[in-house]
């Protein structure tokens, strides 16, 4: 700084005066206000944000005051501070977008000022401040700010617990009871008081601390604790030194060799291997060998939730080791798993839950914690509990928390295995399901065969008669059925039926129906004669497997062409005629309910003289009740019409031009039904 300050001037020395150049250096210095004050009084900010406003600082102040000097000076010939940068007026050092009425010092003042507070700010927020940067601001920021949370705990205790009205009790005989009740108030703030009205054993030390000092106002510090004392002894209780597990203290911001040692092997267990009953047992081996435990016990939830003994070291035999335990409030590692926090008594003398009493004494546990094994936020999925015969006030802050995080890497390591087995389980059922379903659809697909083998092979031939059939099922096995039966004389019947459904049922029902009609179609008989036989036949059944069947029965005399009909709730068949003003269609309509509802049903029967050039068309549902992407049904008047379109074609034809239209109807919907056409021309 020195030197570039030399050199600064003996480039402008003769140009400005020495009061000048020390108001260039001022607004130099104040760069650095922004950042000082900030890391003084601001908690949020931190050091890319100082360093990024004081660099922004320098830049507006080397180009607003540095900058200008070196050209008034003559150093540097050039038209900036007239026209600025690349004639961008807004952009003129000493009138920055178009500040004026300010001299040279207050205008570089105000913009680097602006710059650099604005560069702090942003980034501060912006960017999270690192772990060193958030005790900076616990040091200096809150140096005045009183913090129970982090007091830092002591290697001392009292032997036996003292409750706060204990206390109260004793600053009542030298202050007052009124001045004790607020003195106590003012210094447990937001601490927790547990259900013997008492404080944690390790904040003891600090109340005992404070009630000396606030004896101290009235009876000297020499009395205040010599007070103390003689009160502790009168009821038994004395400071006594708390065992440390680590053998040397740390502050709280490190961690002991032995600590860090037992985490180094923790960790090396739990990458070893991903079998979890050999982690829970080198942990608990680790765990029994460096702090000398006589027993170590690991307990995870069963589907009722009850704490069983998954893995255990050490005494053998004992209440603690054989028996589970369903998490309850009145006891200790109940209490643990309900809390989701550690639970621990370094005296088994001061016990306050009796359950948990009657088995320390029992075993002779002098002191012992329970953990629970869970990560961050999440439900414990067991217990760690540790037990000594032998030390007293053990576990002290750190110990638990070396135990919590022990507790959460196995907690881990327990949820992994978990998702692998959940992995493995559903790996297992989806393999499952998917060799059931090929098994249902491998039989599916045998009975779709049967049930195409039962439609005709082959249609017959029928003097002056041209036919054509088709059957599209909309799943493996349909409901919609068609036949021909050839009888003597020249009689032909042709019946179609769907039966409810898209299964199996559907089409052994099917089957039922095609067995009775080919018995029935060989008897002589009406086409209302059949229905009648065919409904109380099927009746039971039908009523039983809850479907139903519609149909429609006809019967052609070749020599007369004509057709008599009758339908058991079946869609209507249309019959097209050819005209004078073009081609009719007409519904061949009989009334009759369908098969399988009532037991006796009065079918009614038609008859009409078919023309040469009729076209008759035979169908179910399917094809009417097809949809597009808007729900509109393709319905029997556009079925009518395609076919009175068609009426010249041959039934193949007519068929084919059906089943076009009706898939260009529905794009990609596809048909929801089975589809059964059936065409009959008169020749």
């Amino acid at each position: 700084m020195v030197l570039l300050g030399f050199v600064y001037q003996q480039i402008l020395g003769e140009t400005y005066m020495l009061v000048n150049m020390g108001l260039i250096s001022f607004a130099a210095a104040a760069q650095f206000g922004p950042a000082l004050l900030g890391g003084l009084y601001w908690h949020r900010g931190n050091k890319t944000g100082a360093i990024t406003g004081i660099v922004l600082g320098f830049i507006v102040w080397f180009y607003t005051l540095l900058l200008p000097s070196f050209i008034r000076s003559g150093w540097w010939q050039t038209d900036l501070l007239e026209n600025g940068p690349f004639g961008i007026s807004l952009l003129r050092p000493t009138e920055l977008f178009g500040l004026t009425g300010l001299d040279v010092w207050s205008h570089t003042v105000f913009w680097s000022i602006l710059v650099n507070v604005a560069g702090y700010i942003i980034c501060s927020i912006l960017l999270d401040q690192d772990e060193t940067e958030r005790e900076q601001v616990r040091k200096f920021v809150d140096v005045f700010t009183v913090n129970h949370e982090g007091t830092t705990w002591e290697t001392k205790r009292l032997s036996k617990p003292i409750t706060i009205m204990q206390f109260v009790s004793l600053l009542s005989k030298f202050i007052g009871e009124e001045q004790a009740h607020a003195a106590i108030s003012e210094y447990l703030g937001d601490r927790e008081i547990d259900e013997r009205g008492g404080v944690s054993e390790f904040e003891l030390p600090n109340l005992k601390r404070f009630i000396e000092r606030t004896l101290a106002g009235s009876v000297g510090a020499a009395a205040a604790g010599a007070i103390v004392e003689s009160y502790l002894s009168d009821i038994g209780s004395k400071m006594e030194s708390v065992y440390d597990a680590f053998s040397t203290v740390r502050t709280s911001l490190e961690e002991s060799r032995e600590a860090l040692y037992v985490r180094l092997k923790a960790s090396e267990i739990m990458n070893r291997t991903l079998n979890v009953d050999i982690i829970m047992d080198d942990l608990l081996e680790l765990l029994q060998h460096e702090f000398k435990f006589e027993l170590v016990v690991i307990r995870l939830t069963n589907p009722e939730g009850v704490l069983k003994v998954s893995c255990y070291r050490g005494l053998t035999g004992g209440t603690i080791v054989e028996r589970d335990w369903l998490p309850e409030i009145d006891t200790y590692i109940g209490e643990s798993f309900l809390a989701n926090k550690p639970q621990f008594v370094n005296d088994t003398r001061n016990i306050t839950k009796p359950k948990s009493r009657e088995i320390m004494e029992r075993e002779g546990i002098r002191s012992f914690a329970h953990v629970p094994i869970a990560t961050h936020g999440a439900t414990p999925l067991g217990i760690l509990s540790v037990f000594s015969k032998t030390i007293i006030g053990m576990f002290t802050p750190p110990f638990l928390r070396l135990l919590s995080s022990l507790a959460g890497q196995l907690a881990q390591a327990l949820k992994i295995e978990q998702e692998r087995l959940e992995k493995d389980r559903e790996r297992q059922e989806k393999e499952q399901a998917q060799l059931e379903n090929a098994r249902v659809l491998r039989d599916m697909e045998i009975a779709k065969q049967i049930q195409l083998s039962l439609l005709p092979a082959t249609l017959p031939v029928v003097q002056g008669l041209q036919l054509a059939s088709l059957c599209i099922p909309a799943a493996h096995v349909g409901g919609d059925y068609f036949d021909f039966f050839v009888r003597e004389s020249g009689l032909v019947d042709l019946v179609i039926a769907d039966v409810s459904g898209h299964n199996v049922g559907a089409a052994l029902i099917m089957v039922e129906t095609r067995s009775v009609l080919r018995a029935q179609g060989q008897a002589a008989g009406t086409a209302s004669d059949v229905l009648n036989v065919l409904n109380r036949l099927l009746y039971e059944d039908l009523t039983r497997a809850e479907l139903f069947v519609t149909m429609f029965y006809a019967t052609y005399w070749a020599e007369t062409r004509r057709l008599s009909y009758a339908s058991a709730g079946h869609n209507k068949p249309l019959l097209i005629r050819g005209g004078n003003s073009g081609p009719a269609v007409v519904e061949l309509d009989a009334e009759g309910l369908i098969l399988g509802v009532r037991m006796e049903v009065l079918f009614e029967e038609k008859s009409l003289v078919l023309e040469i050039g009729d076209v008759l068309l035979f169908y179910t549902d399917g094809i009417t009740e097809a949809t597009n992407s808007t729900g509109e049904l393709f319905g029997e008047l556009r079925l009518a019409e395609q076919v009175a379109l068609l009426r010249e074609a041959g039934p193949e034809e007519i068929i084919e031009g059906l089943l076009t239209a009706a898939q260009r109807f529905t794009g990609t919907q596809g048909f929801s039904d089975d589809v059964s056409l059936v065409v009959v021309k008169v020749a």
